[in-house]
């Protein structure tokens, strides 16, 4: 008998985004997804390396998705939670990226995830685990 190998932390913080977006897809609601997101944190926070080559492997597909609608929630959410700095680089490398091609709609997809990294972010309401 083999015992299964434990899921990589990317991956289940990939799958967990995933089930984000379908329920922020289906409920169009921050409030029903923010358990999840909790949950997810709480994954990395509790990791021995919380900004571990997974952790920034996971949230970086996140950061570039098109097939995640939630993702941009899912930074925020990270972004606002941890304040990382590497992450806040990265995205505002793709956001300086995005003005010099004119892209306004990835434009504004970023700066969505760069407010979160403020103290007084007024989205963080829409996630009630982040103001407890």
């Amino acid at each position: 008998m083999t015992v299964p190998e434990p899921e990589r932390l990317d991956d289940l913080l990939v799958d967990g985004f995933r089930q984000v977006s379908d329920i922020l897809d289906e409920r169009k609601s921050t409030l029903a997804a923010d358990p999840v997101l909790a949950e997810l944190a709480d994954l990395v926070a509790a990791a021995p390396d919380p900004e571990s080559d997974e952790v920034k492997r996971a949230l970086l597909h996140a950061v570039d998705s098109r097939e995640l609608s939630g993702a941009a929630e899912a930074v925020q959410y990270f972004a606002h939670r941890f304040r990382w700095t590497w992450l806040r680089e990265e995205v505002e490398r793709r956001h300086l990226d995005s003005l010099t091609r004119v892209d306004h709609r990835l434009i504004r997809h970023y700066e969505r995830m760069l407010e979160a990294f403020s103290p007084e972010w007024e989205d963080r309401d829409l996630f009630p685990s982040l103001n407890s």
